[in-house]
């Protein structure tokens, strides 16, 4: 039974975890649109950090700082392609060390949005 889970799942984990990381990047790409757009917007500064704000709530972020111009998020990204390689490669045990990681170890992406800066938004912590 591992030897056919191993058969499956490792492949598919490893597709499923390079398509993940080009979803990440692409909807990064989105944000940074949206973000453009609203400075580009004739509204007051409050307005549009709170508009800004409320994109990436809906979008799972949370918040770590706010100010009038500049806005601190975080997200800790489930990635279900490592999920599927450490279950692949470990069969079983795989899927508690992952979980394990995930809930204590993994940190989580953080974002700066600053309306003020050339590069309004961009990953800090790396």
């Amino acid at each position: 039974m591992s030897t056919i889970i191993m058969l499956f799942i490792l492949p598919l984990g490893i597709a499923v975890y390079f398509w993940d990381r080009r979803n990440y990047a692409q909807n990064l790409g989105v944000f940074r649109d949206y973000i453009s757009q609203i400075t580009h917007a004739d509204l007051p500064d409050t307005e549009k950090m709170e508009r800004i704000d409320e994109m990436f709530y809906q979008n799972g972020y949370t918040r770590i700082e706010r100010t009038a111009t500049r806005l601190i998020i975080e997200k800790k990204h489930f990635n279900i392609g490592v999920l599927f390689i450490s279950l692949g490669a470990l069969t079983y045990f795989g899927l508690f060390i992952y979980l394990i990681y995930y809930r204590f170890f993994q940190k989580p992406r953080r974002l700066s949005v600053d309306l003020r800066e050339e590069i309004m938004m961009r990953e800090i912590g790396k």
